[in-house]
């Protein structure tokens, strides 16, 4: 088709710009309409240390994608009379003994991230533990009152489907969904079997502070799963034929996966996502609507890949973007079915615009001026053309916008990198602290209270706490402006939150009281915490500060 060479090209000029500003090594993506694939880009290494580049062939984890096709499973059973959406998860499984109280736990509340659970932190490295595990997590609010994803959610899924059906999951999900759309490619298990022909998986170099692109990419630490929360292997191949699926509404070359019902069930956007404007979760799908066009779609992760799946129903074209690392990749899908539009229609193709420049700064003169702390810690903030210039003593430098959350950067200099800086404002909307790290910085308008005095047992919880959870290797523990606050890992900018003290000596994370995230600290020695448990997991103190 005349225009969609050229369009291929520019998508593939866009991946160049977009995959240095990545933590990523390769990347893999196809477009296909609702019969076939029109065409596949790839750029960068399959493995990196050997050479060897990604192919359209190259398998890749894609993550919570997966959930997509556990929901349609559970879809089938309910089709078929063996299962109920709206009958307590204990009825559904037994011995489970899961805490319910604030009412039943559904799988309709599990399929749509409502149903209260925590996220999960994968310290039981198996199905079965992390369903265990359970028994102990309090649900933080009651089923369906709020979105709050859930990838323990969808482990329970597995469990409930595998005892209903007797066999495993990953088993289930091959006979169910993987060979019907032809996915020959694909399993839905990763296993040390897989290893050999799959990308290898890359993070940053780093795991106890921000990943900036300056930081070396090491091979990923490895994990062997099948929960149906998010252990399928594929490639754009194959993952496009299941982008048909969702393109012609559950049919597939054969005949339906899903009836009309249950695909209309699948795709109805049950629970508004309070963290994507616009954007609501049907059962383990998004559905959204982008500058006015309907998407079905997801992202996925696992530890050293990325993946995106946007579909376009109404225009018939579906994306899918496959990293061995971290990076954006909605602006790439969104930019690549817009090319692919436009030659469709004959119009004028998208330009491919290069990255901004990474330092420069939304309202960059908001945050200038001279910030101190109580301890006696001087910096200045100067705007420069749009950019932010730290001076601090004999230290200078600019910082970056760390991803889309306004008023967080990175700090590129090894005595600033360990933590993100970030803003705050007051009522009238001007930038009146700073805080890294330990040190709260107030602003020349500050005119705020002081903070309260803390309790002194807390300095006995600070401090660096590791894990063998290759998802959440590290959480840290700091005291600042009076309060405890604990960062974790979360993608390229680490969230910080703080901890609010509970009556049984534990802390709820973050101000949000609904949310099931907990963490209380105990095993004291020489005067320090030696472990934390955040949501049943177990950290422990490191000799690092």
């Amino acid at each position: 088709m005349p225009g969609l060479s050229e369009a291929f090209e520019r998508i593939g000029a866009f991946l160049e710009h977009q995959l240095p500003q990545t933590h990523a090594a390769g990347v893999a993506l196809s477009i296909t309409d609702r019969n076939e694939i029109l065409g596949v880009v790839v750029r960068g290494f399959a493995d990196a240390a050997a050479g060897t580049p990604v192919r359209p062939e190259t398998r890749f984890e894609i993550g919570s994608i997966s959930k997509q096709f556990t929901s349609i499973v559970v879809l089938q059973e309910v089709e078929a009379g063996r299962l109920d959406l709206h009958v307590s998860v204990n009825e559904l499984l037994p011995d489970l003994e899961l805490p319910e109280p604030f009412g039943p736990i559904t799988l309709h509340h599990l399929l749509t991230h409502s149903s209260g659970l925590p996220i999960g932190t994968e310290e039981a490295p198996t199905g079965p533990g992390a369903v265990r595990r359970l028994r102990d997590s309090r649900p933080g609010f009651a089923p369906g009152e709020h979105f709050w994803y859930s990838n323990d959610g969808y482990k329970l899924i597995g469990a409930i489907v595998e005892h209903l059906v007797g066999e495993p999951i990953h088993e289930i999900l091959r006979e169910r969904v993987l060979a019907p759309l032809g996915m020959t490619a694909s399993v839905a298990a990763i296993t040390n079997d897989v290893r050999s022909d799959l990308a290898t998986g890359y993070e940053p170099m780093f795991d106890d502070r921000p990943a900036h692109t300056s930081h070396p990419l090491v091979p990923a630490r490895w994990l062997v799963c099948n929960t149906a929360d998010g252990s399928i292997v594929s490639n754009v191949i194959d993952m496009s034929a299941y982008a048909r699926l969702l393109l012609n509404g559950g049919v597939t070359p054969t005949g339906r996966l899903l009836s009309e019902k249950s695909f209309e069930l699948f795709t109805t956007p049950h629970m508004p996502d309070p963290d994507e404007p616009g954007s609501c979760y049907g059962y383990g799908i998004d559905v959204a609507t982008v500058e006015g066009r309907n998407y079905l779609g997801h992202s996925g992760g696992m530890v050293g890949y990325t993946a995106y799946l946007l579909t376009d129903p109404d225009s018939g074209l579906g994306a899918l973007m496959l990293l061995n690392g971290m990076g954006a990749r909605r602006a790439a899908a969104l930019f690549a079915l817009d090319a692919v539009r436009a030659a469709i229609a004959g119009e004028p193709l998208p330009e491919v615009i290069e990255p901004a420049d990474p330092q420069l700064v939304r309202n960059a003169p908001d945050f200038a001026g001279q910030y101190s702390s109580p301890e006696g810690r001087v910096v200045e903030l100067v705007e420069d053309e749009g950019r932010i210039r730290w001076r601090e003593g004999a230290l200078g430098v600019f910082l970056e916008p760390a991803g889309d959350t306004e008023g967080v950067f990175l700090a590129p200099h090894p005595s600033l990198e360990r933590y993100t800086i970030r803003f705050g404002r007051d009522d009238q909307g001007q930038v009146v602290e700073a805080f890294h790290g330990d040190s709260w910085l107030r602003g020349e308008r500050w005119a705020g209270p002081e903070p309260e005095p803390h309790p002194k047992e807390w300095e006995s919880f600070t401090g660096l706490y590791r894990s063998n959870n290759p998802w959440s290797p590290t959480l840290r523990v700091l005291l600042r402006k009076g309060t405890l606050v604990l960062i974790w890992n979360d993608d390229i900018a680490p969230a910080e939150e703080p901890l609010v003290p509970l009556e049984d000596g534990s802390f709820h994370v973050g101000l949000d009281e609904w949310t099931p995230t907990r963490v209380e600290f105990d095993q004291p020695m020489n005067g320090k915490a030696v472990r934390a448990n955040f949501n049943g997991a177990y950290f422990y103190r490191s000799f690092e500060d």
